[in-house]
C-alpha cells in the first residue's frame, strides 16, 4: 500500500483508532483472515499485511474475521482529494442493480476516460471496478445466505450473477466454501420473511435522523412511527414496503422487506443506504465547546426527483405548509396504486409527468412551479442526473440556472441529493444567526459542513428561533 508506512498503519491497529475504519483493512499471515482497524484482535506486528480495501485483502486469498465482519461493515465515506471519486463511483453502483454496469459506462458517468478510473481504483482500493462489484455482489449474497432461508438460485440471480454455475464459482473462489456449505451455517433466528441489516458506525443519532424524516415525510410514499420508517414501492399495480428502525445500542439498522422482489433488494438497499447516510464515520467531525456532533448524520434521498421536488416546495413556507402542498401535489399528478393502514399509497409523479404539468393549479406561485417543471425536463434530458455524480460546484450550477431555484434551494439538493458532505446552506437563518453568535466555525468544519448544518439544526433551532424581524429564505420549523 502507497503512502505512509507499515509502521504508520501498525500503529493505527494497535490502539483500534476509530478514525480509519473503513479507510484499510489489514490480513493476518498466519491465519489467513482479514480485519477492520477496530477489530479486537492482536496479531504480531510482523504477521500484518495492509489492504486498500476488502477486495484487495480477498483476492488476495484472505477470508472475513467473524468478529468484526469487514465484509459487512459500512463503507468509507471519503470527503476530499481524488478518492472523491472513487467513492462517487462506488456509489452510483450501490445506486442501481449494477447487472448492466461496464467499466467504459461508469467512468463516462464520471467524466472520464476508463483507463483513469481504472488507475484510481487500483490507487485507493487496490482492485479494479469489475472487482469491487463482484466483491459487493458476494458480500449481499453470503448475507442472504446466513440470514434467510431463501433458496440458492433466488439468491446467486438477486445478487448480479447471471447464471448458478459462475455464481457457483466465485463464491466458492471466494470463500473456500458453496454456497450450499455455507447454508448450513444460517442463523437459527432466519425466517422464511427477508429480513438484513445495514450495519452502522455508532453513535449514531436515530432519534434525530427520524425527526428530521418526519418534518419532510413524503404523503403516499413514507410513514413515520414510534421512530420507525416505512417506504412504500410501487410495483406495477401493487406495491410493496420497507420498515427500517433502530434499537438503542445496536450497530446496524433492521430492515424488513414485504413483498418487494428479491432482484429488487440491492436497489432498495443502496437507496437506503444513502437515505440514513450510513456509510459515514462519526469519529472524523469535530466537537467543540457548546456543539456536539456525537452521532449526527445528514439524511439524504431515496428517491433523489422526489426529494428535489419536495425541497423546491418548502421554499419560504414552514414545514407543515410544505407538507401539505407535496400532499396536494401527489394527489393531482400521482398515481394511486392501493391503501395501507396508514392510508392511501401513491406513485410519486414522474418527470415527464412534471414536466408539462399546470403545477400552478395546486395554488404554487408562478416561480415555484416554473421551476418544478424546468427541473422535470432538466432530468429528463439529462441535464440534470442525479445518478451521474458530478463535480458538486457544476451540479449547483446547473441548478443555478433554473429560475426559481435559488442558493439555499440548489445547496439542500446538492446536500440531500447528490450527498454533497460540504453543502452549506448559508442564508437559512438558523445557520446565519448561530455563525454570527460563532457558536460555531466553518473552518473548523471543512469538506463537512453538512454536517455542521444539521448540527446546528437538532441543537439550536428551538433557541434561535426565537429571534423576530429578520428576513430569511428559509422557516424556521422547516429544519
Amino acid at each position: 500500500m502507497k503512502g505512509p508506512s507499515e509502521t504508520y498503519f501498525k500503529n493505527i491497529i494497535e490502539r483500534r483508532d476509530r478514525r480509519f475504519d473503513g479507510r484499510f483493512y489489514f490480513g493476518v499471515k498466519t491465519t489467513g483472515i482479514y480485519c477492520r482497524p477496530v477489530c479486537p484482535a492482536k496479531p504480531k506486528p510482523e504477521n500484518i499485511l495492509i489492504f486498500k480495501s476488502a477486495s484487495e485483502a480477498e483476492k488476495a486469498g484472505f477470508r472475513a474475521c467473524l468478529r468484526c465482519h469487514p465484509d459487512l461493515a459500512p463503507g468509507s465515506k471519503f470527503l476530499d482529494g481524488t478518492i472523491n471519486t472513487v467513492s462517487r463511483a462506488l456509489r452510483l453502483l450501490n445506486d442501481s442493480s449494477g447487472a448492466d454496469w461496464t467499466i467504459q459506462k461508469l467512468a463516462a458517468s464520471l467524466g472520464m476516460t476508463d483507463r483513469h478510473l481504472r488507475r484510481l481504483f487500483d490507487e485507493h482500493l487496490g482492485a479494479s471496478p469489475v472487482e469491487i462489484l463482484i466483491t459487493q455482489r458476494l458480500h449481499l449474497a453470503k448475507q442472504l445466505l446466513q440470514e434467510t432461508a431463501t433458496p440458492i438460485t433466488e439468491i446467486a440471480l438477486a445478487s448480479g450473477f447471471q447464471s448458478i454455475r459462475r455464481f457457483n464459482e466465485a463464491f466458492k473462489s471466494r470463500y473456500r466454501k458453496s454456497p450450499s456449505e455455507l447454508r448450513k451455517t444460517r442463523s437459527q433466528n432466519a425466517t422464511d420473511g427477508l429480513s438484513l441489516k445495514i450495519p452502522i458506525r455508532l453513535p449514531y443519532d436515530w432519534p434525530a435522523v427520524m425527526a428530521y424524516l418526519t418534518r419532510h415525510e413524503t404523503y403516499g410514499l413514507e410513514h413515520m412511527e414510534h421512530e420507525t420508517y416505512q417506504r412504500f414501492i410501487p410495483r406495477g399495480k401493487k406495491f410493496g414496503s420497507v420498515v427500517v428502525s433502530m434499537k438503542p445500542k445496536q450497530d446496524f439498522l433492521n430492515v424488513k422487506f414485504s413483498n418487494i422482489p428479491l432482484t429488487d433488494v440491492r436497489f432498495v438497499l443502496g437507496r437506503l443506504k444513502n437515505l440514513f447516510d450510513t456509510d459515514h464515520n462519526p469519529v472524523h467531525l469535530p466537537s467543540t465547546k457548546g456543539l456536539s456532533s456525537n452521532g449526527i448524520r445528514v439524511p439524504g434521498s431515496f428517491d433523489p426527483f422526489e426529494t428535489a421536488v419536495a425541497i423546491i416546495l418548502s421554499q419560504l413556507v414552514s414545514s407543515e405548509q410544505a407538507r401539505a402542498k407535496l400532499k396536494t401535489l401527489i394527489e393531482r399528478f400521482g398515481r394511486k396504486i392501493g391503501r395501507h393502514t396508514s392510508g392511501d399509497v401513491f406513485e410519486f409523479p414522474t418527470p415527464a409527468i412534471l414536466a408539462n404539468a399546470k403545477i400552478e393549479e395546486i395554488g404554487l406561485t408562478r416561480n415555484k412551479a416554473h421551476a418544478i417543471r424546468e427541473l422535470s425536463r432538466a432530468v429528463q434530458n439529462g441535464t440534470v442526473d442525479f445518478k451521474a455524480h458530478i463535480d458538486f460546484s457544476k451540479a449547483t450550477e446547473r441548478l443555478l440556472r433554473i429560475r426559481g431555484i435559488g442558493p439555499w434551494t440548489a445547496t439542500m439538493i446538492a446536500m440531500r441529493c447528490l450527498g454533497d458532505s460540504d453543502a452549506f446552506p448559508e442564508f437559512d437563518l438558523i445557520i446565519q444567526r448561530a455563525l454570527r453568535k460563532k457558536l460555531a466555525h466553518q473552518k473548523d468544519w471543512a469538506s463537512s459542513r453538512a454536517y455542521l448544518t444539521h448540527c446546528l439544526w437538532r441543537d439550536f433551532s428551538r433557541v434561535l428561533s426565537k429571534t423576530k424581524g429578520e428576513k430569511h429564505e428559509l422557516p424556521v420549523s422547516k429544519n
